[in-house]
């Protein structure tokens, strides 16, 4: 079965109820939040201007970066009508907040006209990467900025031994949910490809000692365990179960490497 997060409108009401906690649940995560205020601050942000997330799901990254620039317009679109319609509901008292359902590849903006663009974890979950970047160097100014913030899902885990059956449900999470997991050890000569000169490119790491990832990737990846018939709901409820036990005696280790680059067109 394809990433869901590919079509989040065709996954269906529990999945999408799912998405949409886990997204939200992901913006609270202090590791998260660091990651986001790091990359703000190295962007340089005209006095106003206008910045568009693409793929912004539920709008937190949006909300966020209106929130840091009042004076500056944000747009923030995703293809999933649910998502914007709670991103709206959630973002409806940020007066220089706006938000757009729209294909990735085809942005209600007009060339050359964005300064920013922020790609927070999206490439991973296309099939076509290089057509959202594309659509990020079309819209954006001469000398605009796009930020890409992704996860290496690659090397995501949650092990604490050889044999740990929780590393199953990140296998399973990144096998199922994530388009191509190896997406962030190519971003770079994607943006060259694109078009882009890269000014920063770094590392970042996501802990989750708290349950603020591992609870996610578990469930999502034993729902579908359980849906594919290799596992039964007793299992799937004793994993989940056994995730939350770790929580609680603060044994969890979530470890899940980001990459943030900043670039710049020309």
């Amino acid at each position: 079965m394809p990433d869901p997060f590919q079509d989040v409108s065709a996954a269906g009401d529990e999945m999408i109820g799912q998405i949409i906690d886990a997204l939200e649940d992901r913006a609270d995560d202090p590791a998260m939040t660091e990651i986001i205020e790091r990359y703000f601050a190295d962007l340089d942000w005209p006095d106003g201007g206008t910045l568009l997330e693409i793929g912004c799901g539920t709008g937190p990254v949006a909300r966020a970066a209106a929130r840091y620039r009042p004076r500056t317009r944000v747009i923030g679109t995703d293809p999933a009508e649910e998502l914007i319609a709670d991103a709206r509901s959630r973002g409806r008292d940020i007066p220089n907040l706006r938000f757009d359902v729209c294909d990735g590849a085809q942005q209600p903006v007009n060339a050359a006209s964005v300064d920013k663009v922020i790609l927070h974890t999206v490439l991973s979950h296309v099939t076509h990467p290089q057509a959202i970047l594309a659509e990020a160097f079309r819209v954006l100014r001469s000398g605009g900025q796009v930020v890409v913030c992704d996860a290496d899902f690659s090397r995501l885990s949650l092990a604490l031994c050889p044999d740990d059956p929780m590393e199953a449900c990140a296998i399973g999470f990144s096998r199922n949910f994530v388009t191509d997991p190896w997406l962030a050890g190519r971003l770079r000569p994607l943006l060259t490809e694109a078009g882009f000169e890269t000014e920063i490119f770094r590392s970042e790491t996501r802990l989750d000692l708290e349950g603020h990832g591992g609870p996610v990737w578990t469930k999502f990846a034993t729902g579908r365990l359980v849906t594919d018939g290799i596992i039964g709901q007793p299992l799937a409820d004793a994993l989940v179960a056994e995730c939350q036990r770790r929580i609680d005696a603060g044994t969890l280790y979530g470890f899940n490497p980001f990459v943030t680059v900043i670039a710049r067109r020309p």
